[in-house]
């Protein structure tokens, strides 16, 4: 990827209640799990080749931490990637076959190409749209999910343990902390697939 493409440069994520919502609602992607895919390789991304005025558009086929397959239609403002829509992929979108036979419309509005991308007809199927044998594996090296601070009230003994373990493996004790809380929740995750 060059240094002018403007995904290389995109340093975090552009949320609001409309984008952050209605992708769970319609389709079961929390914010969260929509930026996971932006962390995990291969991140297979086609750029819009048409000549547009409105922003260029970017989609994208990419699988989560936890092996969901998904479809995201995406821009970039700024420095931060504003997620249009995303929901799981079809089977010839796994396939990434290039039998396109359909046009991306001019879209007037973002809630209009929500709609598109979602829906169970044309915009389900990216395959028919897009030609995913020019889409390129892409890392973005400059991006950082979204945070949020919380506030958790613990024993002062168990606090004292952590800054014990963090101290003998030589890191800061909240991001211990974290990392023990990332490896219960993957390994609760796999336990409802399993069950």
């Amino acid at each position: 990827m060059s240094a002018k493409d403007p995904l290389a440069a995109c340093t975090g994520f552009d949320w609001n209640k409309a984008n952050s919502t209605k992708n769970w609602d319609h389709h079961a992607v929390t914010p969260e799990e929509a930026e996971d895919v932006f962390f995990h390789d291969p991140l297979i991304v086609r750029s819009d080749p048409r000549p547009s005025k409105r922003e260029k558009r970017y989609w994208a086929l990419v699988q989560t931490g936890r092996g969901r397959k998904l479809f995201v239609a995406f821009t970039v403002r700024g420095k931060l990637i504003r997620v249009i829509s995303v929901r799981d992929m079809s089977q010839r979108e796994k396939r990434r076959t290039r039998a396109m036979k359909k046009e991306i419309p001019e879209f007037k509005s973002e809630a209009e190409e929500f709609e598109f991308w979602s829906s169970s007809g044309a915009g389900a199927d990216s395959a028919e749209l897009i030609d995913w044998s020019a889409a390129k594996r892409t890392k973005l090296p400059n991006l950082k999910p979204t945070l949020r601070t919380i506030s958790v009230r613990l024993p002062v003994a168990m606090i004292e343990d952590l800054k014990i373990l963090a101290n003998k493996r030589d890191v800061p004790y909240q991001s211990l902390l974290k990392v023990f809380l990332a490896e219960r929740l993957e390994k609760e995750r796999g336990m409802r697939r399993m069950g």
